[in-house]
């Protein structure tokens, strides 16, 4: 019995030390956002035109739960559920519809992805849907910047202090492949990039590159194209190729060797090897200049982004990657300050030019900070795109989609932001938009916007 007794301890001890070495950490993280927006001329089914839909109101929230599962220093994966409403809007849950939870897929997983160091290195592989961003330093989001959730493999290396690399492969559109369903070829869309990041005293520079194929798809039995999904790649027309190269190759930085000062640059080429309408080729520059004080940081920046000539079949203005990024020049025409009210929903710059004037983290109250800007944009694609019936026109003439170098808007943004508790901050947004449209060569009238959003962000 005490032989027996030894043994079942023994074997408990075993299981014991087994349990152990496979036990994870799991910690909790995330950020809850409610939001009363009040908008007029922005909703509705003509919007920024004179007939438009009078002010509107909308109540909305989203929670976005991260879960990072930690096996060791070298092994963690992380899972980010997102309570939104997938019948409405992808982003975000509107209240008063069908409900968080209620029929559909408002509930899902936004990240899931695996973190782990290859043995004996500093080197970090990760697997799976993440967030990926190309290097911008000038605005947010303004080369491709965060291409939202995509699913792929990066590979991040730290060469010394100064350098690091990073390469990865994409995947942001494929047809579904499984038993019994029918599979088309060249349906797909592969990315491959590399950046690197050189570090010193006082600056930063990362020259980056991606190249990829971009599947035209292929025509089905019943002679219906199938299409590898809206991706912002090629011109205004299909490409006979099989398949299509699609290039960037960027250099940004920044010097904050003269402090206070802060100087920004990015520049980007792009393009692809399609023939006809669908050949597209654009680039983008941006440069940025702030400096910062006690009580403000007074900022400079502005951007040009190619547009369409007036009698080329191509189209010239910069690829992006689906919507390319999440662009921050202004809060009603692009897409700063969201919080769950965006509005135009432009995401890129592709097509415009601007200059942007403000002052961001004033403060003269504890735990209360303001930011006021003012920004001039005008468009880049010649007027011919619309006017002359010989050229290739583009998918939406509206100027909200599709600027001209007649057209042209001013906006002015104010948010407040008040830090309630040390997790919870109250933000105030305050938005106008001028719009100067050339209504000589288009048939509508078009109107001022505004915007105004009160949000409680709940970060933990």
């Amino acid at each position: 019995m005490k032989k027996f007794l030894t043994l079942l301890l023994a074997a408990g001890m075993v299981f014991s030390a087994a349990n152990g070495a496979s036990a994870v950490d799991i910690k909790v993280s995330g950020a809850w956002l409610t939001s009363f927006s009040f908008t007029d001329s922005l909703y509705g089914s003509a919007p920024l035109r004179e007939d438009s839909d009078d002010g509107a109101f909308n109540a909305a929230q989203r929670l976005r739960l991260n879960l990072d599962i930690t096996a060791g220093e070298s092994l963690s994966a992380r899972i980010q559920l997102q309570a939104a409403n997938g019948t409405n809007n992808p982003a975000y849950y509107t209240w008063g519809t069908s409900g968080v939870g209620g029929a559909g897929n408002e509930v899902t997983a936004r990240l899931a992805y695996l973190d782990w160091m290859i043995p004996t290195t500093d080197v970090l592989v990760r697997m799976g849907r993440q967030v990926v961003s190309m290097p911008s330093y000038t605005f947010s989001g303004s080369m491709l910047g965060d291409t939202g959730t995509v699913d792929g493999v990066v590979v991040n290396a730290p060469i010394n202090e100064m350098v690091g690399v990073t390469v990865g492969w994409l995947r942001p559109s494929a047809e579904l492949n499984r038993w019994g369903a029918p599979h088309y070829a060249h349906t797909s869309v592969d990315l491959a990039f590399l950046s690197v990041d050189l570090a010193g005293d006082g600056f930063k520079i990362s020259p980056w590159g991606m190249i990829g194929l971009h599947g035209n798809g292929s025509y089905d039995d019943d002679g219906n194209l199938v299409s590898p999904g809206s991706l912002d790649m090629m011109g205004f027309g299909s490409s006979s190729d099989a398949r299509t190269t699609v290039y960037w190759a960027g250099l940004g930085g920044e010097l904050s060797m003269f402090d206070p000062f802060r100087f920004t640059a990015d520049f980007l080429y792009s393009g692809n090897d399609a023939d006809g309408t669908a050949r597209r080729e654009g680039w983008y520059a941006a440069l940025g200049t702030e400096m910062k004080t006690r009580f403000a940081t007074p900022f400079l920046r502005g951007w040009y982004a190619s547009g369409d000539d007036a009698d080329s079949r191509k189209s010239g203005r910069m690829l992006n990657v689906g919507a390319g990024g999440e662009f921050d020049a202004s809060a009603i025409y692009f897409h700063a300050n969201g919080m769950l009210a965006t509005t135009i929903d432009k995401k890129n710059p592709a097509g415009t030019w601007g200059i942007q004037a403000g002052v961001k983290n004033v403060s003269f109250v504890e735990d209360l900070t303001h930011r006021l800007s003012l920004t001039y944009i005008q468009g880049t694609n010649n007027t011919n795109r619309i006017t002359d019936g010989t050229v290739s026109k583009p998918s939406s003439m509206s100027p909200v989609d599709y600027m001209t170098t007649a057209d042209s808007a001013w906006e002015i943004d104010f948010l407040s932001s008040y830090k309630l508790y040390q997790n919870l901050t109250a933000n105030l947004l305050l938005a106008y938009l001028i719009t100067d449209y050339d209504e000589s060569i288009r048939s509508e009238k078009f109107d001022n916007a505004f915007r105004s959003t009160l949000n409680f962000t709940y970060a933990f």
